[in-house]
């Protein structure tokens, strides 16, 4: 059974602790009247802390304007269900953890600490979660300046600064990306040589492959933002391959 289907069923010993403990605890009460059961196994509990931490922090980002709307609730909603194709169980569940952290006494950074102490070791599974909350900060066309002060501390403190500044370019809807982001997204300088971006393309493919990143504590659910990161370290490989080939530095 997925770490979902555990708590959903009444398995709800996830002893996660922390914020994302806190919330995960009171959504899980609310909807069955207790908050106790059978633990979750290490993988599950790391699933359980990405799942959680995503749509906690999310809910933190979405009163950054000062406010959260009922039309932006409804386009959270359409983001979890057009976007990462959530299902129906999914989609309650996050909806329920977005509403209960927007109203939390932690806060946006409080999050981002436990789940950098959980994943520190990941790299990837913390550039995957910056790039899930882009995605989400911009489903309504713009960057708030609250939110972008936000997701930057984040990224100084997984150390992904770089990747954010990447994100900014790829979700902001300005217009083709720059030859010189899809080097960035595979980790290299402009002047690498072709051998030097295989490397990085093999060592990133590797590390951010579904089913890897599945088995290191994503969960099953945002398995569609998974497959989408993979399609985009390709992309950029198959562009700067086809740049080098053009500029004769093959």
């Amino acid at each position: 059974m997925s770490w979902m289907g555990t708590l959903l069923g009444g398995g709800v010993g996830f002893m996660l602790g922390g914020p994302i403990g806190a919330v995960l605890g009171v959504v899980l009460a609310n909807r069955m009247g207790q908050a106790g059961g059978s633990a979750l196994g290490q993988v599950e509990q790391k699933q359980s802390v990405f799942f959680t931490a995503t749509f906690a922090m999310l809910g933190q980002l979405s009163k950054a304007d000062g406010r959260v709307s009922e039309s932006e609730i409804a386009l959270v909603e359409q983001v979890m269900r057009d976007n990462l194709r959530l299902d129906a169980k999914a989609r309650s569940l996050a909806v329920d953890i977005f509403n209960q952290a927007k109203d939390a006494p932690a806060e946006f950074m409080d999050y981002a600490q436990q789940f950098h102490s959980a994943f520190r070791r990941q790299p990837q599974m913390l550039v995957m979660l910056l790039e899930l909350l882009t995605l989400l900060a911009f489903a309504d066309g713009e960057l708030h300046p609250e939110e972008d002060r936000l997701l930057s501390e984040a990224a100084a403190l997984f150390g992904c600064q770089s990747d954010y500044a990447r994100l900014k370019l790829k979700h902001s809807g300005s217009g083709d990306v720059p030859l010189e982001v899809h080097f960035k997204t595979l980790g290299c300088a402009p002047d690498a040589s072709m051998s030097e971006v295989k490397r990085a393309y093999r060592r990133l493919a590797m590390k951010h492959h579904p089913d890897r990143v599945q088995a290191d504590g994503l969960p099953p659910e945002l398995l569609e933002a998974a497959e989408a990161r993979f399609k985009e370290i390709q992309n950029a490989y198959d562009i700067v391959e086809r740049h080098l080939k053009q500029s004769g530095t093959l």
